[in-house]
């Protein structure tokens, strides 16, 4: 065992003298290769565990040392920058600001991660021209502790850049605003966020970062409830594939599912849109627990809540999601924007009262839709009578064009 192996092992121990020895000499020495592999190892560190060596480090540092913590800018990691920059903070002057600035502009990526995050503890205003450039870079340390910075410094012209990038024809540069926001912190713009998602190409992906900005067990609640349900709908569309799995807790799925289980065992306004959601859910679900991969290498609380949400869903009787079933043939009816999601719902679940709704939508102008009716109206056995030359001859997309041969048989 080498000796940064054994400072390693001591600081991350029980043995309180040992690992506070430890952290003296990570500080004293800015032994950057220590820290280092103090960063290789936190990410499969008990939270409780990389606190107390947080809380290790923030005691080894004093005012003769406190510098060398800008050593350790080179090596970036989440777990440690908010301790480097609230010590740092603590100690700060005109000296180690000027410092800082000069990292954020010159610096490695890294470096400048180090430097933005520092700027949220010491909101001065000089920098925010090099942190509105930061906070839209495809660094996403980078640019999170830019905008979090900014945020800090109620920056109305980074504002106004994320919110104009909500707008923008490529999906990435809307996604980058979105997450802009979450780390901004203030004056979410949710009636835009929702209007972005549903325009984009990677919804799931922008869904996915809405928890983060408000609690949706809130948003259900609120005059936005339809546009809650789209979220939900798309994170269940991303989740254990776009999403990780560890982000329930974030989703609050467990709570969110239960009140809409509640919610749509009467009839309501969003009767539709909540057993679309539901289905997803069972089938999502169902999926976790007859395919173990998704869940293996999940911690043990993720494993138990997936559990308890698969319970919840099972828990409810034959009839509940019978009429479920029935329900969610309202959104084949609707002009929705997610109808291919009810489509694929409809043959999930061999709803054969979907089968006239799906021929009316085979009269669709959208090829997609069409596409899929189709395809659900074969996995329903009900494609009798379906004159399929005809609809070939108005299909101009290729590929469409030999799913719907393939289906013809």
């Amino acid at each position: 065992m080498t000796n940064i192996d054994l400072y390693l092992k001591n600081l991350t121990a029980k043995d309180e003298q040992k690992a506070q020895e430890a952290a003296v000499y990570l500080v004293n020495n800015a032994d950057v290769r220590f820290f280092s592999e103090l960063v290789a190892k936190s990410d499969f560190l008990f939270d409780f565990v990389r606190n107390n060596v947080c809380k290790r480090i923030e005691k080894a540092v004093n005012k003769e040392n406190f510098l060398n913590l800008i050593k350790f800018f080179d090596i970036y990691s989440c777990h440690y920058d908010d301790l480097f920059a609230s010590i740092l903070a603590k100690h700060a002057n005109e000296d180690l600001t000027d410092t800082i600035f000069e990292l954020l502009e010159k610096g490695t990526n890294d470096q400048k991660a180090y430097a933005a995050k520092y700027f949220s503890y010491i909101p001065d205003t000089v920098a925010i021209e090099l942190l509105s450039k930061a906070a839209f870079s495809n660094d996403e340390s980078l640019s999170y502790n830019a905008a979090e910075a900014l945020g800090q410094m109620h920056d109305d012209i980074s504002f106004e850049i994320a919110l104009s990038n909500l707008n923008s024809e490529d999906d990435f540069e809307q996604l980058k605003a979105v997450k802009f926001f979450v780390a901004y912190g203030r004056n979410y713009p949710l009636k835009e966020i929702f209007s972005a998602l549903k325009k984009s190409k990677m919804p799931e992906n922008i869904a996915g970062q809405i928890p983060y900005i408000v609690s949706l067990v809130e948003l259900l609640n609120s005059e936005n409830s339809i546009d809650a349900l789209v979220v939900i709908d798309n994170i269940l569309s991303g989740l254990g594939e776009i999403l990780p799995l560890s982000d329930i807790f974030q989703f609050e799925l467990y709570e969110i599912l239960e009140y809409l289980i509640n919610k749509n065992k009467f009839e309501n306004e969003n009767s539709g849109k909540i057993a679309e959601v539901l289905l997803k859910a069972y089938a999502k679900f169902k999926l976790f627990s007859e395919n173990q991969e998704y869940i293996f290498d999940e911690d043990k609380d993720t494993k138990h809540e997936i559990s308890s949400i698969q319970k919840l869903l099972q828990a409810q009787s034959v009839e509940y999601w019978n009429m479920q079933k029935h329900i969610v043939l309202k959104e084949l009816k609707a002009s929705d924007d997610r109808i291919l999601e009810v489509i694929q719902i409809v043959e999930e679940f061999g709803i054969v009262e979907a089968v006239d709704d799906l021929k009316v939508l085979i009269g669709s102008e959208n090829e997609i839709v069409v596409c899929e009716a189709l395809t659900a109206l074969k996995a329903l056995n009900a494609t009798d009578g379906i004159n399929f030359d005809s609809i070939l001859s108005r299909i101009t997309n290729d590929n469409i064009k030999a799913i719907i041969e393939n289906l013809k048989g």
